[in-house]
């Protein structure tokens, strides 16, 4: 798969995004504390534009280049088979539903603590890949993701990483991909 904004208008805009923010916070004109969200920033203080604003900001490069070969992978598959509107709009709905959950979810544990990074939606995508890939090969339609699922629980364990928000993502995705299957023909070819 090569570099083909026509065929590709939503992926490729929220990897826009995404290296624009990046750029923004390294160049000190934008603020990670300002964008990342929290269960007392977001939904307490009602700052809601927080979950929006954390899914497009990662500070380091190697956060931003592992999300967004991630989302170079994945975006492409799913945007050709769902189409670009129905992509962006599940790609919308995970990142809306899986970041209010993660900040709620968060309230107990880290109330204070600002989440970042476009993982937890990338989780929901791999999510809908899952179940679309299940309902058109069956295990072997998914099998192929297996070592990818692996790495996926071994960063989850990480104390720096957000493993609320990437289990959120990940459980609207198969809810959508379920969805999208049972609403949705996919076939082979």
């Amino acid at each position: 798969m090569g570099f083909n904004f026509v065929q590709y208008p939503v992926t490729y805009s929220i990897i826009g995004v995404n290296v624009l923010i990046f750029i923004l916070i390294n160049l000190r004109i934008l603020d990670v504390g300002k964008l990342g969200s929290s269960y007392m920033t977001s939904l307490q203080e009602k700052q809601f534009y927080r979950i929006i604003t954390s899914a497009f900001t990662q500070k380091e490069f190697l956060h931003l280049a592992c999300n967004m070969y991630s989302l170079y992978n994945i975006g492409q598959i799913l945007e050709y088979a769902l189409k670009p509107q129905l992509f962006g709009a599940c790609y919308a709905g995970i990142l809306l539903v899986g970041g209010t959950l993660s900040a709620r979810i968060h309230k107990k544990s880290s109330p204070f603590t600002l989440c970042i990074g476009a993982s937890g939606v990338l989780c929901g995508l791999f999510g809908i890949y899952m179940v679309i890939a299940y309902s058109v090969w069956g295990f072997s339609g998914i099998r192929s993701v297996l070592p990818t699922m692996f790495l996926l629980l071994v960063m989850t364990a990480s104390k720096k990483i957000d493993s609320i928000g990437h289990f959120t993502g990940l459980a609207v995705g198969i809810i959508a991909g379920i969805i999208l299957v049972n609403v949705y023909s996919f076939g082979v070819g």
